[in-house]
């Protein structure tokens, strides 16, 4: 249980569930990209840097 629980609250997660939709929704409102499936391959190329850096630093929430 310990694991699923580091697993939910990590970085990588965090830019994937909640970065990802964010940065394409922004996209389409913004009318950057029109809707479609090339608005979220955008946005992950977007947001994998900030998930890659995310996991170096490590997480932001600590549990022994």
């Amino acid at each position: 249980m310990e694991q699923v629980i580091k697993i939910l609250f990590s970085p990588t997660a965090f830019a994937v569930g909640f970065l990802w939709p964010l940065v394409a929704q922004t996209l389409i409102a913004t009318n950057t990209i029109g809707t479609g499936w090339q608005v979220w391959m955008i946005a992950a190329l977007i947001v994998t840097p900030f998930a890659a850096s995310a996991q170096l630093r490590g997480s932001w929430i600590w549990i022994r």
